[in-house]
Formats: structure tokens, sequence, C-alpha cells
């Protein structure tokens, strides 16, 4: 993958990170909360129905959840438009560490909490975030070899 290609790519997820964390953010009243609650409902699997934004903590947490996940989404966009653009190496050890940072803390606490499926759906993230960085940095060796 070239360098150009990883930082289309990388605007792309982190925008869609953005979005994802002002879905969460925002969806736990109406008319988003159905949208949010059925997401919650995929990850927290099976699909049963059973969660709800009744209490008023568990919809704390969720807009928390969402304004960190649009945060971390704004980080990366802002570190591949003014780093990793121009100085792919520099930007490359600040995306995965940040990355793999989250992945790593999100996935132990998934866990803990009994959701370990959660995992599996950060999974798609960290492929979104890290395997473009991954490949563009082996093309640059490659190419300078």
């Amino acid at each position: 993958m070239t360098h150009q290609a990883a930082t289309t790519w990388l605007k792309i997820s982190s925008i869609s990170l953005i979005i994802l964390g002002a879905l969460f953010s925002w969806g736990t009243i109406d008319p988003l909360a159905h949208i949010t609650l059925s997401l919650i409902d995929f990850i927290v699997f099976p699909m049963d129905g059973a969660q709800s934004f009744a209490a008023t903590e568990t919809r704390l947490l969720t807009a928390i959840t969402g304004g960190l996940t649009a945060s971390f989404g704004m980080a990366v966009y802002m570190m591949t438009v003014h780093i990793y653009a121009s100085e792919q190496a520099v930007g490359s050890r600040m995306i995965l560490a940040t990355t793999f940072t989250w992945f790593v803390v999100d996935g132990i606490g998934s866990v803990l909490a009994g959701v370990t499926f959660n995992v599996f759906a950060n999974v798609t993230f960290l492929i979104m975030i890290a395997l473009p960085v991954i490949l563009a940095a082996r093309s640059a060796k490659t190419s300078t070899v």
C-alpha cells in the first residue's frame, strides 16, 4: 500500500470513528436510541433486546464512551493530516502506539466486563487503522532497498 493510499484510508477510518462516537454519545435519546441500542445489543451478544437506557448511569457511560471514541477518531485524523502525511515514520509510531493502547485497554476491560465479543468487534477498527500504516511502512522499506 502506498503512503498516499494509507493516508486516505486513515482519514476515512478516523472519520468513521468520529461518526460512531457521536452516534453513541448522542444516541441515548430518541430518535437515535433504537440505533444505538441495536449496536450495543449486537456487541453484548446474543441479540436479545435486553439492553436499555433506563438507568441514568447507562446513558452517562454511553455518552462518555461515545465522546472518547470520537476523540480517538479526531486524534488519529489530526495525527494523519499534520504528522503522518509529511513524516511517515513519526506518524506511524504515534498512530500505532495510540491504537494499540486503545485496543489492549479496551479489550481487557471488555473481557473483565464479560463482553468478550467486543474484542472481536474492536479488531475491525484495529485493522482499519493499523493495517494501512503497517502496509505502507513495508512498502516504503521495499522501495528503498
